[in-house]
């Protein structure tokens, strides 16, 4: 045991002085984490909404109270201008990121740069105007009709509605929900590159076969087995290591809100750092290419990434489904979950379906060992 401990020390220092290696296992998940959660952040926030409404409008009261509303309030920031040239100068210089103006011919929209934004905001408009339609045809069919009886009718109408104002990506349980989007993406990459550290494993057991120092350990006096496995349990500390500085460094420097389980945080990564070290055995007793794991590794860790809601927040019912057949998709889950202040125990489902899915992993890896470390 203190052999195997001893080579799993040394496998961690000499992946850490590989200046390569911390490049992409700390520096680039950090720089995607940081760029992607900053670009993606100001989708979250409300929208500059410069709106004018012309004196004598009937709908002026109507539109004030619509903006006002807690429904629309938390996708749009009305900014009340006297004039619709200073709407159009509000578009134009920055200030707004929409303009509205109101008056008695209609309405007019005023797009900003951002085609995002400009589809929130009409989304959101063009239910006010759809609602003053049918105000409009109503008082022209029905003249006799109370303003009383046409509020309380648009009032039961509402609660009825079939149609929700949002973005197609962001504000749904199933991606960001009440996470931010920095938080979301520590997620999806950690659990990336968690399971990227496990060809670091795959490709040391090509080295040494290549390089003939799989052939001298066979020859000294311990078991090759320990050797080995002190060799891939260093690499499953180092995975677990890069967790660490991963879930630090946000936290302190990006100010991502990890809950308080730090514990569990630390079961799941250890869950994934076990399963991306028997996926590497797995691909190492199959070839013997430096290339073709490589290549292996790429396709597989990015697909799952993706159907998981790791590059997109939101795919679809369709390939949500299929992205539950991935073990990104329950990690992201579990950790998620404890981001939201829960705990492995409320969440034990997604924690069994990991730990069944190493556990799986793992006994196909033990089967497929001595192959993976044969020298030929």
């Amino acid at each position: 045991m203190r052999l195997t401990l001893w080579v799993a020390w040394n496998e961690v220092v000499r992946l850490c002085r590989i200046r390569t290696v911390i490049l992409m296992m700390l520096g680039l998940p950090l720089m995607l984490i940081f760029l992607l959660g900053n670009a993606l952040e100001s989708d979250l926030e409300p929208i500059d909404l410069s709106v004018s409404v012309e004196s004598g409008s009937p709908l002026g009261e109507a539109a004030e109270r619509y903006m006002a509303s807690p429904g629309v309030a938390g996708y749009v920031r009305a900014l009340t201008r006297a004039s619709e040239n200073e709407v159009r100068e509000d578009v134009r210089k920055g200030k707004a990121d929409f303009g509205f103006a109101l008056t008695a011919e209609g309405v007019r929209y005023y797009p900003g740069q951002f085609t995002e934004r400009n589809l929130v905001a009409e989304s959101v408009l063009n239910r006010f105007v759809a609602d003053a339609n049918v105000r409009r045809t109503a008082a022209a069919a029905i003249p006799n009709l109370s303003g009383e009886a046409l509020e309380a009718s648009m009032a039961r109408a509402a609660a009825a509605e079939r149609v929700q104002i949002g973005t197609l990506s962001t504000r749904n349980t199933t991606d960001f929900n009440n996470f931010s989007a920095v938080q979301y993406y520590s997620v999806a990459y950690l659990i990336m590159f968690l399971l990227y550290s496990g060809m670091s494993a795959a490709l040391g057991l090509t080295d040494e076969r290549q390089k003939g120092t799989l052939l001298r350990l066979y020859s000294m006096p311990v078991s090759l087995n320990v050797l080995l496995f002190g060799k891939l349990l260093g690499s499953a500390l180092f995975a677990c290591l890069q967790a660490a500085v991963i879930v630090g460094f946000t936290k302190a420097v990006y100010g991502v809100d990890w809950g308080g389980s730090y514990g569990a945080i630390a079961i799941v990564c250890a869950l994934v750092a076990a399963a991306a070290i028997g996926f590497a055995i797995l691909v190492a007793s199959f070839t013997r290419s430096r290339r073709t794991i490589e290549s292996i590794f790429s396709l597989v860790i990015t697909s799952m990434t993706f159907l998981s809601g790791g590059m997109i927040a939101d795919l679809g019912p369709g390939m949500r489904e299929i992205g539950k057949f991935t073990i990104n998709h329950w990690a992201n889950e579990a950790l998620r979950r404890l981001m939201a202040g829960g705990t492995l125990g409320e969440g034990w489902q997604d924690a069994l379906i990991l730990g069944t899915i190493t556990v799986i992993i793992m006994a196909a890896a033990m089967l497929r060992f001595r192959k993976a470390v044969a020298l030929s």
